[in-house]
């Protein structure tokens, strides 16, 4: 589970961003968290709100980003600029852009963190509690390496010489089997899932063919089902296309590529009391339709592996009382048991609620647009005030984080 994330200089924030999913200490809504034994209580979820161009798309880019630096770091070529390193831009002086994440996997611990320019790594570091107390793994500077163990000093050492300065030394120990780093790599990998909901069809629509089971099937179903839409079922066909090859930026593109058809099955009532079945394919579904199609393999892949689940504007196209049922799934034990976690950024004030959220799930994002400045901070920074109205005190601008209109 994700315990914070970090970023400095980038985009609109310039200064630290924390984002926590540590549990305060309030008593509320005990079931919209979980605990963890190596740490203690985690959120299950949070929604993040601001004014348009505020800078919550940033939070979830900056993950992202991150998470892409990390897995195509061994796929760079030499002296190949690092990916989505997007600085502040409103400053003259060049300055390195920052990630780390907290976070834990089985009945460990890791804070995994580095900085980079579109160059290089310039810092990259590494440490464990496999107990309370700390075990630094590495550290990786300018200056060079320092490890700090036996293990570490003989397992990781005679590895550096296969980093390059735009690779993570993470990546390569990883790659090259070293057990020190493969757990953590493995969560940053491959436990934590961020919904592109610019460009989602492919992936999903992979992960619809792959579902030989149809458990996916009858998860998408119920889901718009409860959506009240009326569609009984769908059909995926894949079929192979035969391209000539292509060539992109030196990477080759396979002449065999796939060509998805969705339809979507409707019962409609036709004279009396027959009924008959017909097909729409899914662009003539309306666009909420189809992101709640999209996004339906993440939802049930997050629950049922325990993941940790980002998306920006998750309530686009959706009803609210749709975006409150997909957030109960996380809150709620029984739907949620491994403790998969979903972040998301929203309009949707149905959810500044104390009877849905607790307060330390709710954050903020707004910016200084004198400086072009973003500021992340939670619910829980304000005094707690008896039987406040959170919805109507954010409307009327309690909180910030809402459109200055004249």
């Amino acid at each position: 589970m994700l315990i914070r994330f970090k970023a400095s200089n980038f985009r609109s924030f310039r200064e630290p961003m924390e984002f926590s999913m540590k549990a305060s200490s309030n008593k509320e809504h005990p079931e919209n968290t979980k605990e963890q034994s190596i740490y203690g209580n985690l959120l299950k979820s949070a929604a993040i709100f601001g004014a348009n161009a505020a800078g919550k798309s940033n939070l979830i880019r900056a993950i992202t980003s991150a998470l892409i630096i990390i897995r195509t770091s061994e796929t760079r070529q030499v002296n190949e600029l690092i990916p989505f390193v997007e600085p502040f831009a409103f400053c003259k002086e060049v300055k390195e852009t920052s990630f780390e994440f907290e976070f834990t996997m089985d009945e460990s611990r890791y804070i995994y963190g580095f900085s980079c320019t579109q160059k290089k790594i310039t810092e990259e570091h590494l440490t464990a509690y496999n107990s309370q107390r700390p075990t630094k793994i590495f550290k990786r500077t300018a200056k060079g390496y320092e490890f700090y163990s036996n293990e570490a000093q003989n397992q990781l050492r005679p590895l550096t010489e296969r980093t390059t300065a735009n690779k993570l030394f993470i990546a390569t120990a990883t790659v090259w089997n070293a057990s020190l780093t493969k757990k953590p790599y493995l969560w940053l990998s491959s436990y934590i899932d961020v919904f592109d909901s610019n460009n989602p069809m492919l992936q999903s629509l992979e992960l619809y063919e792959k579902d030989k089971s149809g458990k996916l099937r009858s998860f998408t179903n119920n889901l718009l089902k409860e959506a009240d839409i009326n569609i009984s079922d769908f059909t995926i066909e894949a079929k192979n296309i035969n391209n000539p090859p292509l060539f992109m930026v030196n990477i080759p593109v396979p002449s065999i590529q796939k060509e998805y058809i969705v339809r979507t099955e409707h019962i409609v009532r036709t004279d009396g009391d027959n009924h008959a079945i017909y097909q729409l394919p899914l662009p003539a579904e309306s666009k909420g339709t189809q992101n709640l199609f999209f996004l339906s393999p993440w939802i049930k892949k997050a629950l049922d592996k325990g993941y940790v689940f980002c998306v920006d504007e998750l309530d686009s196209s959706m009803h609210p009382a749709l975006l409150l049922y997909i957030v109960n799934l996380f809150n709620s034990p029984e739907t949620n048991p491994k403790g998969a976690q979903l972040i998301m950024t929203t309009h949707t004030t149905d959810l500044l609620s104390t009877s849905i959220m607790r307060r330390d799930q709710i954050f903020f994002v707004e910016k200084d647009n004198n400086t072009g400045l973003s500021d992340l901070y939670s619910l829980n920074d304000f005094p707690a005030r008896t039987r406040e109205d959170i919805r109507k005190a954010y409307i009327a601008g309690r909180f910030g984080a809402v459109p200055n209109i004249l």
